[in-house]
């Protein structure tokens, strides 16, 4: 026994040896750490640029005094995707919404969609917004309120797999007009 206890202290003692050893198991948790963070700074980078993306489309949108269309949804799609650095792979979808009863109380208040159009997401209707989460994306409005709901989405894949899965990103800024009372698609009617 003391054979034994004598050799594990000597063994504790000892001072000589390889630090290739420690380099070995060290490593590999360093460059994983490493990866890690690149990874994860990269994905609230790119929820940052899908932020940023979402409130430029809403802001030109907010300034338009003309009519929109398919063509100038494609264009706004280009330029979201041109931010974002994904290409064609971003939806879009652009909502104009129009408050019609119980405007005051939110969980209760009516709306009408005026239009709906996208490009890679499917357009909403009246009953999207009776409840639930496209609902609770509204700010506060008076009866005859217009506001225009932008969204965004597109599908980021980590840049390495330490964990993280893909994600659908998606994001959504609420805008009323700037310069006109309301925001046309292909025609306005009044």
């Amino acid at each position: 026994m003391n054979f034994f206890r004598a050799n594990i202290l000597s063994f504790f003692r000892k001072e000589d040896g390889s630090q290739s050893i420690e380099f070995v198991i060290v490593v590999p948790f360093l460059v994983w750490s490493i990866c890690s963070m690149l990874a994860f700074t990269e994905s609230f980078r790119v929820r940052g640029v899908a932020v940023d993306a979402t409130s430029v489309i809403a802001d030109t949108i907010s300034r338009q005094t003309t009519p929109i269309d398919a063509n100038y949804l494609r264009g706004l799609q280009t330029v979201a995707g041109q931010l974002t650095r994904y290409g064609e792979n971003v939806g879009l979808r652009i909502t104009q919404l129009r408050c019609v009863k119980d405007c005051d109380k939110p969980a209760e208040r009516v709306l009408n969609v005026v239009f709906s159009e996208g490009r890679g997401l499917s357009s909403l209707t009246d009953s999207d917004f009776a409840s639930g989460k496209f609902r609770d994306r509204l700010p506060a409005l008076s009866q005859g309120d217009r506001v225009i709901l932008v969204e965004t989405s597109f599908t980021h894949k980590p840049i390495l797999n330490v964990g993280l899965e893909e994600t659908q990103v998606e994001m959504s800024q609420t805008t009323r007009m700037r310069f006109a009372p309301q925001l046309c698609w292909e025609k306005c009617a009044i």
